[in-house]
């Protein structure tokens, strides 16, 4: 029972990460040690005993909080950035020592150019957004065919630590609408999103599950470099002003 109950709350922060721009929901996963058995959940179903509560505690957090987060993060948005990129910062720093120290990898120098490129690819994948966050005024309304695409690409960051989801949301302008249209329940969004996001649940676990086999543990020191780059470049963000105002 400890265990469900760990899993249902990791769920709900699961779920709530998703609606903030900036962090992933798969290193929330990492943080509460649920990561690798979500991945063969949905790679092999297995573990569904557990999944299940992760599950319905993602789907409440998500309806029940969508509203709030909308207003606060419209209202606080680089409150809510600052401390979300501290945070990562903290962990990705963490998560490369405690694998260091407790983890059964290569000290040399693989572990040392592993880190470099991950942090090089951190801020590569997360400054995309940095270019796009401010998208043009007016309303944008994409295709079904787009919003698709935009699911799967947005569950497939979700599935790598240290990549948002929302983030890209965010760059490509139609964060708002998907969020208002989760906390409106507009299902002509919502289905053709969904259907993106499914496809990505099918294809990306198996993918990243090959890369754990072949290079282990390594594998979390290659998310904490991109956790770690990610915050960087966030906080980064706050601080240099607007490229449009000029």
């Amino acid at each position: 029972m400890k265990e469900k109950t760990r899993f249902f709350i990791a769920g709900i922060f699961i779920g709530l990460s998703e609606l903030l721009p900036g962090i992933s929901g798969a290193t929330v996963a990492l943080m509460f040690g649920v990561y690798e058995k979500l991945l063969d959940f949905l790679r092999k179903f297995k573990n569904s005993n557990l999944i299940i509560p992760l599950l319905f505690g993602m789907i409440l957090s998500v309806f029940l909080f969508s509203s709030l987060i909308d207003f606060l993060y419209q209202s606080f948005t680089k409150t809510f950035n600052i401390l979300i990129a501290i945070l990562m910062v903290g962990y990705g720093i963490f998560l490369v020592i405690n694998t260091f120290i407790n983890g059964d990898i290569n000290k040399g120098k693989s572990f040392y150019v592993c880190i470099i490129i991950s942090i090089l690819i951190g801020f590569s994948l997360s400054g995309f957004y940095m270019s796009g966050a401010y998208p043009p005024e007016g309303p944008f309304v994409p295709s079904s065919a787009a919003l698709i695409l935009f699911g799967f690409f947005a569950c497939s960051f979700l599935l790598f630590p240290g990549i948002s989801g929302s983030a890209f949301l965010l760059a490509v302008g139609i964060y708002p609408l998907i969020i208002g249209s989760i906390s409106g329940l507009n299902l002509e969004i919502l289905y053709p999103f969904f259907i993106g996001m499914i496809i990505s649940l099918i294809l990306m676990p198996r993918l990243i599950n090959k890369a754990y086999i072949r290079f282990g543990n390594m594998m979390l020191v290659f998310f904490g470099g991109l956790i770690f780059a990610a915050g960087i470049d966030s906080l980064i963000s706050m601080i240099l002003p607007n490229p449009e105002v000029y």
